[in-house]
Order: structure tokens, then C-alpha cells, then sequence
């Protein structure tokens, strides 16, 4: 394991739970950086740097600055899903629900099928209120051994939320 992998493993072991903004209150939103490595490795060295110092200000609710740093790295990488991520959660964060939702509907958009980026965008587009996108994603998680049991659990609360 190389030492970015160590190091991200570290911060991510000992990260408390994250919880992103919505109208109605804080909503628990799994930000899941476990799933987010591979993505990160096709970063250069200093662009997995910034990524360290991101996560460090997402853990120290510094949002504000972790947006500014993800603003330049998602130009620097407009495809990598784990900086879309990155950015939709601090978004949310920032109160920016359309935002959000486009880099969370971008980083779904990129690279291979990942159940976790249907995961993701199914979450923000419940929190941004989405309702469309919403149940799109959970269906894709149908039978996800990962993620179908929560997707299910988010579309029963969506259905009551009627």
C-alpha cells in the first residue's frame, strides 16, 4: 500500500460520522471515502495532497475553504468522480442544493458503473429534493449487496414523505 493510501485509510478510520445541510435540518448523508480511493488514484501526488488537506477541513467543518480547493481540483479533473463527490457533499454543506446535485449527477456520470456514485446521487437528490433522480438511483440499487437494503430504507422514506 502506497503512502497516500495509508495515509487516506488513517483519516478515514478515524472521521466522524458526516451529516450534509437540507432545508429541513441536518440529514445523515454516508459519504462513504472508503469508495472513493480508486478514483483518487489516477490523481497526480500533489492533487492527492490537496485531497488529504480537503478531507481534513471537511472533518474540521471548514467548508467553505475545502469548496475553494475542490473548486481548482475539480478544474484541474473534471471527471474524477471522487472529487465530484468531494464537492456535492461540501456543497451541500455550503446550503448549495443545486450544486450539489449537479456534481453528484456528474460524478455519477463518470467512469464505470459504480454503485456507490448511484448511492450518492440517490442521497442528494433526496436531500436537494429530487424526487425524479431520487427513486431513478434506487432502482439502479436493486439487488445491490452494498447499497440496495439502505436504497430501499431512503425510498420507504421518500414514499412517506408524500
Amino acid at each position: 500500500m502506497n503512502r497516500y493510501l495509508a495515509v487516506l485509510l488513517l483519516l478515514i478510520t478515524h472521521m466522524p460520522p458526516v451529516a450534509a445541510q437540507s432545508q429541513g435540518g441536518r440529514v445523515p448523508l454516508d459519504l462513504g471515502l472508503k469508495a472513493l480511493q480508486e478514483p483518487l488514484q489516477t490523481l497526480s501526488n500533489g492533487d492527492r495532497q490537496v485531497v488529504d488537506s480537503v478531507i481534513g477541513l471537511i472533518r474540521e467543518n471548514k467548508h467553505a475553504q475545502a469548496f475553494a480547493f475542490l473548486t481548482t481540483l475539480t478544474t484541474n479533473n473534471p471527471m474524477n468522480s471522487s472529487v465530484r463527490v468531494l464537492r456535492a457533499y461540501v456543497m451541500l454543506e455550503l446550503g448549495n442544493l443545486t450544486g450539489a446535485l449537479d456534481d453528484a449527477k456528474t460524478a455519477e456520470d463518470s467512469g464505470t458503473h459504480s454503485a456507490y456514485r448511484c448511492w450518492f446521487l440517490a442521497q442528494v437528490a433526496y436531500v436537494a429534493g429530487d424526487k425524479s433522480v431520487c427513486l431513478r438511483e434506487i432502482k439502479h440499487l436493486d439487488g445491490s449487496p452494498e447499497y440496495g437494503a439502505q436504497a430501499q430504507q431512503l425510498g420507504r422514506k421518500l414514499n412517506a414523505a408524500k
